[in-house]
């Protein structure tokens, strides 16, 4: 049984982390949420003081300490340019978590994030009563437009917008299942509540990409949500359960693994790549898988670019001149998490018939941040429709990414931008453009 430190936080490591803050200011610079709330709780540097603060006594965990710390995105952007890289979102998290034992992060938010998400059979449930109930609480205007919200409102009167619910959810179409070629390297699809749920067309083409590609893919029966929704807002316990659940459907033994586990989504990928281990590091059971796990989890992009055989000058480098006009949006977890720029680039760049045209600033969060649209939805709204703007400013018809959070926030937001622009994710574009199939 893990302990609750190796469970919930590390208050050791929070404090050095802390005290390795010099206070310059640098992070001010880059926050997207510092730049949209313009006060020095919204900022790296003054999270920390508050946190700071907390531990010391001087602060309580009061309504104003709750919502200066939710109030992030933890997207690493201050890590990467802080002189020192300070790990504020461990710091950040960290803190959610102590209030996540206290049991003052929402009543509602906690029951969902720790006994609803992990129950195996409970969600698709759940979902299927949603998707016969749609015209109690959504409204389809026009059909093509997504579900609108009906109770849930933007700071501007507006009704939000989720995609319509899939009439067939991926995991009950496609497990146990096993394509591709039977010679060919062995890889696992990760595919998440969005693709599941939502956007089962990303999954499928996902599959289709690396079948094509010469891949033998599987999508391991058992799999649930990654955990990040629940590990982000500071619920350990739930993200464990489902760390718990992932590993065991993921990777039974270590006796047969495959050459990759990957995702469309580099969120979920992220979280399997870094947290599970973690997670999991008390499990006597599972400690080892999950570590093995973390070893071969690669985002769909960078496995694209390992079975590929297209060669190209360089990623990133060459444009095109197609007649569809693309851009393309760099998720957190992608190009900070993973450190990765250049794959989804160099995937994009082969596409056929289109023109990659990049945004000002693509690396900038596009501010859905998992349960940050939703405590913060103002500030959500503000970030999201500034990439939206940023997108729409090249003048693409389809704007591409490889988050399933961001593809939500894109979609929602550059439809009150401009309508016509799709959002589709970096698999879809491969195969809506022909790229990925091995020449004969």
């Amino acid at each position: 049984m893990a302990s609750e430190k190796s469970m919930d936080f590390d208050l050791d490591a929070m404090k050095h982390e802390i005290s390795r803050c010099v206070r310059c200011g640098t992070c001010m610079a880059v926050c997207p949420v510092y730049e949209a709330m313009g006060f020095e709780g919204g900022v790296a540097r003054g999270k920390l003081s508050l946190i700071s603060a907390h531990l010391d006594g001087r602060l309580s965990d009061g309504k104003i300490y709750r919502y200066f710390l939710t109030a992030c995105l933890l997207c690493n952007r201050c890590k990467s340019s802080c002189p020192n890289e300070v790990d504020t979102a461990m710091v950040v998290q960290g803190a959610r978590a102590m209030l996540a034992r206290k049991g003052k992060i929402g009543r509602i938010k906690r029951f969902v994030l720790r006994r609803i998400m992990p129950r195996k059979f409970l969600v698709p449930v759940l979902f299927k009563g949603a998707r016969l109930t749609r015209p109690v609480w959504a409204s389809r205007v026009p059909r093509d437009s997504g579900l609108h919200v009906r109770f849930m409102l933007g700071p501007d009167g507006q009704r939000r917008k989720i995609p319509p619910i899939a009439k067939k959810f991926f995991l009950d179409g496609y497990v146990p299942s096993s394509h591709g070629q039977s010679d060919g390297p062995r890889v696992l699809l990760f595919v998440g509540c969005v693709n599941n749920y939502l956007r089962p067309q990303a999954a499928e083409a996902a599959v289709m990409v690396l079948e094509g590609l010469g891949a033998r893919v599987e999508v391991p029966a058992g799999q649930g949500c990654c955990g990040l929704p629940a590990w982000g807002a500071g619920e350990v316990r739930g993200a464990r359960k489902l760390a718990e659940r992932n590993v065991d459907a993921l990777l039974p033994d270590l006796d047969n693994p495959p050459m990759a586990i990957t995702s469309t989504c580099a969120s979920c990928a992220h979280m399997l790549k870094e947290n599970v281990p973690g997670l999991l590091a008390e499990d006597e059971a599972r400690r080892d898988r999950a570590k093995k796990l973390a070893e071969l989890v690669v985002p769909f992009s960078v496995l694209w670019t390992r079975l590929s055989s297209t060669s190209a000058e360089g990623p990133g480098r060459t444009q095109g001149d197609g007649k569809t006009i693309i851009t393309y949006h760099d998720p957190c977890h992608l190009s900070r998490g993973f450190g990765e720029k250049d794959a989804p680039r160099f995937l994009l760049t082969n596409l056929d018939g289109v023109q990659l045209k990049e945004m000002s600033h693509p690396c900038r969060c596009c501010g859905h941040g998992g349960s940050f649209n939703l405590a913060h939805y103002d500030l959500s709204l503000s970030l999201g429709e500034d990439k939206a703007r940023r997108a729409v400013a090249t003048g693409a018809q389809v704007v591409v990414t490889e988050c399933s959070g961001c593809v939500l926030q894109l979609d929602e937001t550059i439809s009150r931008v401009k309508q016509g622009v799709e959002v589709i994710t970096t698999a879809e574009a491969a195969i809506r453009f022909g790229v990925g199939k091995k020449e004969d």
